[in-house]
């Protein structure tokens, strides 16, 4: 048999064609090698560059939107306090019948606000926008930008007009406050607050700001249609849905899902920062469930505190990803526990309408809720979302 061998190529004598072939070749992989690496550095690059301008206009884009939310607040505040107001004023021969609820949303109305989150824009994003060296290579639209500047100018300005303007100042001031609470005792009874009120309506301060009221509302209305309108055109220019403006919103959730029906089975309690005020909801097999509550009371007339204890049970169901709940008023049961507390025999009177006060069925409570879930990945962190009220947490405890 004849065996033939090749000699390695290495080992053969090879011809300059062949040479070159070999430099070319060997030369044009190399290229290639180069090309792809940094043309993957450069899409890898570009790609992050392209997610950190999306997210830095759906935070700007979400911050104007909040802002929106805000200024709608506004408006709500003042419809809803002119209208406690002139109900009052319409009614001033019955003032001592009214509830002290309503005196107490008519007070907060004429007098300068407390400090409220929920009425505040948040700055942080506007800090960043405009402290960031890197905001206009990377959002890299001059429309947009140009937009988001305007925005914030706006914004200042409604702010100091909020604060200067005429139109907006309470009928109360901050002094007059001050010294209704704390130089008098007239605020201390339901009596002393009914004379406070009537006062108050009869002043040409608070008519005259029930009568500025239309032209506040169309300072709103202004700088609400600019945000607005100016928002519109941000998610146009940047080819924003509203499926990921929601999506953006909501992407703290991604690791929660809605409850399902046998999770929810067990108790659970409200997650407060003390024990001022306790909830716990008792859900059962049979879709029955009892709410029970406990709030903490303070007041002048007493040492420590007294406890309004107070229960309600209905039934629940499970729908998509929203608990419903349904209330049976009849079933509602209330006790104050006043073992915590001790007044002074003067004070007798006023402890006995304190008393009288946290008898009363607490306002706001609905015959039916519907209410948002999620529920962690543990299975034992509940958040339920219910429009109007904002969202509560809850820890099961068995």
């Amino acid at each position: 048999m004849n065996i033939k061998f090749r000699m390695p190529k290495f080992g053969r004598k090879q011809s300059g064609g062949s040479v070159l072939k070999e430099l070319l070749l060997t030369t044009l992989a190399t290229t290639i090698s180069i090309v792809l690496t940094f043309g993957t550095a450069h899409c890898i690059d570009q790609h992050q560059a392209d997610q950190s301008r999306r997210l830095m206009a759906l935070t700007i884009i979400n911050d104007i939107d909040q802002s929106l939310n805000v200024i709608k607040r506004y408006i709500e505040e003042d419809e809803n306090g002119r209208n406690i107001t002139l109900y009052l004023m319409e009614n001033m021969d019955r003032l001592d019948s009214v509830s002290e609820d309503t005196l107490n949303l008519f007070i907060e109305y004429v007098t300068p606000s407390t400090f409220d989150i929920d009425m505040e824009f948040k700055k942080n994003n506007e800090t960043i926008f405009n402290s960031s060296q890197d905001t206009w290579r990377t959002l890299n639209d001059k429309k947009f930008f140009d937009n988001v500047q305007n925005f914030y100018s706006y914004r200042a300005t409604f702010e100091r007009e909020r604060r200067e303007s005429a139109i907006f100042q309470k009928p109360v001031t901050a002094e007059e406050l001050s010294q209704m609470l704390l130089d008098t005792d007239e605020m201390s009874s339901h009596k002393g607050k009914v004379e406070v009120c009537r006062r108050l309506l009869n002043s040409m301060k608070v008519k005259r700001y029930v009568d500025l009221y239309a032209e506040r509302v169309k300072n709103y209305q202004f700088y609400l249609m600019i945000f607005f309108n100016q928002n519109e055109e941000n998610k146009f220019l940047m080819n924003i849905t509203e499926q990921e403006m929601n999506d953006f919103v909501n992407q703290t959730y991604k690791t929660v899902r809605p409850v399902k029906e046998k999770e929810l089975v067990g108790t659970w309690e409200a997650a407060y920062p003390n024990d001022s005020y306790q909830a716990t909801f008792e859900y059962r097999k049979d879709h029955t469930f009892t709410a029970n509550y406990a709030v903490h009371w303070s007041d002048a007339a007493i040492i420590g505190k007294m406890i309004q204890r107070y229960s309600i049970s209905g039934t629940w169901t499970v729908e998509g990803d929203s608990l419903v709940k349904v209330f049976d008023p009849s079933s509602f049961k209330m006790e104050i526990d006043e073992n915590g507390a001790t007044y002074h025999p003067d004070q007798a009177d006023a402890v006995e309408q304190l008393k009288k006060e946290m008898s009363k069925m607490p306002s706001g409570m609905a015959s039916r809720a519907v209410q948002g879930t999620n529920i962690d990945e543990s299975g034992t962190r509940l958040q339920l979302n219910e429009p109007g009220w904002g969202s509560t947490n809850y820890r099961k405890v068995q």
